[in-house]
């Protein structure tokens, strides 16, 4: 009678289902391996135009000149509604006021003439320097919009000497 030794070939068995099972998987994931990313495919926004939008000056001295750059076809706005949408970016290009803050309240009006749906964004702004950023939804198609600046100095209260300007552009959302 002989003596079986089931150890040693249980041992074998186990660590040949070992690697057949560490091959296997490493196999499945240099095969399943890809590229993933989280942040979406993003064009950049493409810059309309630039309007002059000046407006009087609550200090003493000359008018502010503020550029208006209108960019559209922009998939991911800075508001977090979703595209398309239309933006319009106001800032003045100086050294800022020495002692007091600007106040700024921008209303800006619009219409999709194609669609006929109009609308309207008010964005208050405080800043040393005349800033400001509106993000207009209107839809597919041309637009016409209508700026409203009203700009004053934070002296103790908010629009101290208030200024108004207004200027217009269009722009295809």
């Amino acid at each position: 009678m002989g003596i079986r030794r089931r150890g040693h070939f249980s041992r074998a068995r186990n660590v040949g289902a070992w690697i057949a099972a560490l091959t296997l998987s490493v196999g499945a994931m240099t095969v399943g391996v890809g590229t993933a990313s989280a942040i979406p495919e993003y064009t950049e926004p493409n810059l309309v135009t630039t309007l002059r939008c000046d407006s009087p000056n609550p200090l003493p001295g000359p008018r502010i000149p503020i550029h208006v750059d209108v960019f559209n076809q922009i998939p991911f706005p800075a508001d977090g509604l979703p595209g398309p949408a239309i933006s319009l970016i106001g800032s003045h290009r100086a050294q800022p006021a020495p002692l007091l803050d600007y106040t700024v309240e921008t209303r800006v009006t619009w219409r999709n003439l194609s669609t006929g749906r109009t609308g309207s964004v008010t964005v208050p702004t405080r800043a040393r320097m005349v800033t400001w950023q509106v993000d207009l939804h209107p839809g597919r198609g041309p637009v016409a919009f209508t700026i409203r600046q009203k700009i004053g100095l934070m002296a103790f209260t908010p629009m101290v000497n208030a200024q108004y300007s207004s200027c217009s552009g269009r722009a295809s959302a």
